[in-house]
């Protein structure tokens, strides 16, 4: 187990929870803790969810995010976004999908067809287990408000974070399934996919169902952020 130690601009906390006032200044810098692997039983996964947790060393009550990374990316990447966002009072948790290059998940295995499905239960399984990573992670026992949780995602993460949110999958004959979690209050889609539709080859709408996601269900508080690229001259 990987633990570090790392100083952030800090800034006004998000949902109340209580940072001290002297490491609120412009001047200040709080030290947050990174601790990875913390890993999580998952029995039918095939293997351990590894996830690393960052959060400020001082401070209680302090609002969860769960964060989905990209496609082939893992917990190891987000640094600098996770480490603002733990100086800003938060407990960031970031699971590495089956997805990973450093899971080096062989092309023909028969779980990854079902990997955005895996994604989905993988974050839920991080809010199942918050008694074993307040137990595993030192100094965070009893300092998570359990009751404020946002999720997270960049690209395929904002696939996985939007679905929790009540996105849903619209599959090949028109029906939508559910993914959707009441523990989530909010969450933030960092240049997510849009509905696919028509624009979905034949071959994207067998494999890829995730990329024609509804939003119509998606009633809960989130912040979308997306954009589009220019070529510079």
């Amino acid at each position: 187990m990987l633990i570090v130690l790392s100083l952030a601009n800090p800034g006004l906390a998000w949902a109340q929870s209580n940072v001290p006032d002297d490491n609120l200044t412009e001047s200040a810098e709080m030290p947050v803790l990174s601790v990875s692997p913390v890993v999580i039983p998952a029995p039918g996964r095939g293997q351990g969810l590894s996830v690393r947790v960052s959060a400020p060393l001082t401070g209680s009550d302090l609002p969860i995010i769960v964060f989905a990374h990209g496609n082939a990316l893992s917990s190891d990447d987000y640094a600098p976004l996770v480490n603002y966002w733990a100086s800003q009072g938060f407990v960031v948790i970031q699971p590495t999908f089956l997805d990973a290059a450093v899971l080096n998940l062989a092309p023909g295995d028969p779980r990854r067809p079902s990997i955005w499905r895996y994604r989905v239960e993988d974050m839920k399984r991080v809010l199942e287990n918050l008694d074993l990573i307040e137990n595993t992670v030192p100094g965070l026992e009893g300092r998570m408000n359990r009751d404020r949780i946002a999720a997270a995602g960049h690209s395929y993460g904002g696939i996985t974070a939007g679905m929790l949110l009540g996105a849903r999958v619209i599959r090949p004959d028109g029906t939508k399934q559910d993914l959707s979690d009441p523990r989530i209050d909010v969450g933030i889609l960092l240049a997510t996919a849009g509905r696919g539709g028509e624009d979905l080859s034949d071959f994207a709408v067998r494999n890829f169902p995730f990329m024609n996601p509804s939003f119509a269900e998606m009633t809960r508080p989130v912040l979308v952020i997306a954009g589009i690229g220019t070529s510079l001259p």
